[in-house]
């Protein structure tokens, strides 16, 4: 409401002043500040929090600085509800209250809709997903060692891979990032991230296929 006031006067002040030779040019300025406060008043208000880089680490948060406190309670409001169903998709619960924190947190740093009970569909979607990447990638399976060295030994799939592979793996099916961020992540050609993709998903169809020969 300040703001929108000191706009008005300012262009008010303005057209008093325009006077005289330069009197267009006075006009022309204090219309422009003017405008631009008043349109200031109605997009600050929609800025939920607005970092400044100080070198003092100082924060300045404007209208909307509660929003994760709105997501927090509102995970505590349905985290009954939520622990359940993880728990009846996962047998694990130790895992099974990872992967939700996990995407709970994943949930809090990527929600840009309303804070209402809907959430819980986005969360219980992300938790499946990440689930289903632990099952494919984590869970142990037998693989045949060579003639000669004994009996099938238990790993799992992301252990068979190498380390490149396993990097690129956790960053694609976890985290969820494209083939382009990683390779500029890992500082690696797009190409050799997309092969290494594509050799770690034949270990996987390998290890789920054939029943774990190599």
């Amino acid at each position: 409401m300040v703001l929108a006031i000191i706009g008005v006067a300012v262009i008010i002040a303005g057209q008093l002043q325009a006077q005289g030779s330069e009197g267009w040019y006075i006009e022309e300025v204090s219309l422009g500040l003017g405008l631009a406060i008043l349109v200031l008043t109605v997009v600050f208000p929609a800025i939920r929090e607005v970092e400044f880089g100080f070198p003092s680490g100082v924060k300045i948060s404007a209208a909307f600085q509660n929003r994760e406190e709105e997501l927090g309670k509102a995970f505590e409001s349905q985290k009954g509800d939520l622990e359940l169903y993880a728990q009846l998709l996962c047998e694990d619960p130790a895992l099974s209250a990872d992967l939700l924190e996990a995407a709970w947190a994943k949930t809090a740093a990527t929600w840009r809709g309303p804070v209402t009970p809907e959430l819980r569909f986005y969360v219980l979607c992300l938790f499946v997903h990440l689930l289903d990447s632990h099952h494919r990638w984590v869970t142990p399976v037998a693989r045949n060692r060579p003639p000669g060295d004994g009996g099938p030994v238990s790993t799992t799939p992301l252990n068979a891979l190498s380390l490149d592979e396993r990097i690129v793996v956790v960053l694609r099916e976890f985290v969820d990032l494209p083939s382009t961020q990683i390779a500029a992540l890992t500082g690696r050609p797009l190409a050799a991230v997309r092969q290494d993709l594509q050799t770690a998903r034949a270990v996987l169809d390998q290890s789920n296929g054939n029943g774990g020969s190599p």
